[in-house]
């Protein structure tokens, strides 16, 4: 079972990460305005970002109903989450807020999600068709939540939930994901609909109404446990970068983000454990 714990002991290389946030005007979006303080325990501050980065762990379910995952009809069942990790700005690096910070007030934001969809074989890899994607986004005051991906069936998490609160619901406007051949790592683009939460509505203060799409897109760094031919259960480990959009672009950009950004180590990575 993969674990992740959200504590004091996460810390993010920001210099690292800026370096890749201003590395490329393609990944820029829309700005939008973040007001911290009506986070419990936050202190009053806001700011313009235009962009959020972030890690996921999941588990995928695979059914395969041939001799090998053909023709687009092998349904698969995928649960994980995901945390924010800092907030970009089109200026160049990570924009000081209280997201994961070590200081008094100091919070976290996490993802769960579920997807599923159908798998095809693809040049010796997996191209996966998303038919639903949803996601609720949360905020965790005093990062004190624990997530695991488990052996079955969707997220649960654990620690002290009593206090995070709902910021978002999405659900699929259009998405895929793609396993390289060797299944061993690859990447993914989604456009999801945004759906604030009052509580969300409080903190993402600007645009008003707010974005209606969010693209969320990176690289899956590690895919272990998949195959072509029979039944399986993977695991996969990844992180991206989230742009909130007006609309969903031209199929021509849609895969601005799934362009090995995680090889250039734009995060420290949180500590990933086997429990």
């Amino acid at each position: 079972m993969k674990s992740f714990k959200q504590n004091a002991g996460s810390l993010l290389a920001a210099g690292t990460l800026g370096a890749l946030l201003a590395s490329s005007p393609a990944l820029a979006g829309p700005l939008f305005t973040v007001d911290e303080s009506g986070v419990p325990g936050a202190a009053a501050n806001t700011f313009q970002a235009d962009r959020i980065t972030f890690e996921y762990h999941a588990r995928i379910d695979q059914t395969n109903t041939g001799g090998t995952l053909a023709g687009n009809d092998d349904p698969f069942f995928e649960a994980g989450f995901l945390t924010k990790a800092a907030f970009g700005s089109p200026t160049g690096g990570s924009i000081p807020s209280q997201l994961n910070s070590l200081a008094p007030g100091g919070y976290g934001m996490y993802g769960l999600f579920t997807i599923t969809g159908e798998a095809d074989e693809s040049g010796g890899g997996i191209r996966a068709t998303f038919d639903t994607f949803n996601m609720t986004l949360f905020i965790d005051p005093n990062q004190d939540t624990t997530l695991a991906v488990p052996a079955a069936g969707s997220v649960i998490p654990g620690g002290s939930v009593g206090d995070d609160f709902a910021i978002i619901n999405f659900t699929l406007n259009q998405g895929e994901a793609h396993i390289f051949s060797g299944l061993a790592n690859g990447d993914f683009d989604t456009f999801l609909n945004v759906g604030l939460t009052a509580a969300g509505s409080a903190y993402f203060t600007d645009p008003t109404p707010f974005f209606p799409i969010e693209n969320l897109g990176g690289n899956t760094e590690t895919f272990t446990g998949g195959n072509l031919t029979t039944n399986f259960t993977a695991f996969a480990d990844g992180g991206g970068i989230e742009l909130f959009q007006n609309q969903v672009p031209e199929p021509g950009t849609l895969a601005l983000l799934g362009l090995g950004i995680m090889s250039m180590g734009f995060i420290n990575r949180r500590r990933v454990k086997n429990t």
